[in-house]
């Protein structure tokens, strides 16, 4: 009896290293931040996709298909919903609806509320790259009318910094 607490002992320590060595994922949060995919140009204000557009919202899925994704989040318009749809069906998650012109407001909601969780979000060529600064202090411009292909992966981390990837995704 005596050789089995003094063996716990001496693997108690190990065991402890072992844990905070392990990376903590669940103190880093993640936001995946895009704009709507392409749209029909028709002089509607809140336009359908175009075929393109519906290529890349079902390409941006298959994409994300390995990504756990936690919550989704889109503006109410027609091309933003449809653009995360088959993401959302996919992973059979709710798409969530936030305003475009409360950002500010929004990003501090969601970097609260989501602590260690993965969210992604679409938006629009001026509110995307506004809500990665309004979340990250960065400082991007505003998208282009023909940009649609930029996703912004950002990363929370523990410390209070952030890192930023923008990668462009082409079909």
């Amino acid at each position: 009896m005596k050789y089995i607490y003094k063996s716990c002992f001496q693997i108690l320590p190990l065991i402890l290293l072992i844990f905070a060595c392990a990376p903590n994922k669940t103190t880093i949060t993640t936001f995946i931040l895009m704009r709507h995919a392409e749209k029909m140009t028709e002089t509607s204000a809140d336009p359908d996709l175009s075929s393109k557009g519906l290529k890349r919202a079902n390409h941006l899925s298959k994409f994300l298909e390995a990504v756990p994704i936690d919550a989704i989040y889109s503006t109410p318009f027609r091309r933003t919903m449809d653009t995360v749809k088959p993401l959302s069906n996919s992973k059979l998650i709710d798409i969530y609806t936030y305003s475009a012109d409360q950002l500010d407001a929004f990003s501090e909601d969601i970097v609260k509320k989501y602590s260690g969780k993965t969210v992604v979000i679409v938006g629009h060529s001026n509110t995307t790259p506004r809500l990665v600064n309004a979340i990250t202090g960065s400082e991007f411009t505003d998208l282009e009318e023909d940009e649609y292909d930029w996703i912004y992966i950002v990363d929370l981390l523990p410390s209070g910094s952030s890192k930023i990837k923008k990668l462009k995704i082409e079909i």
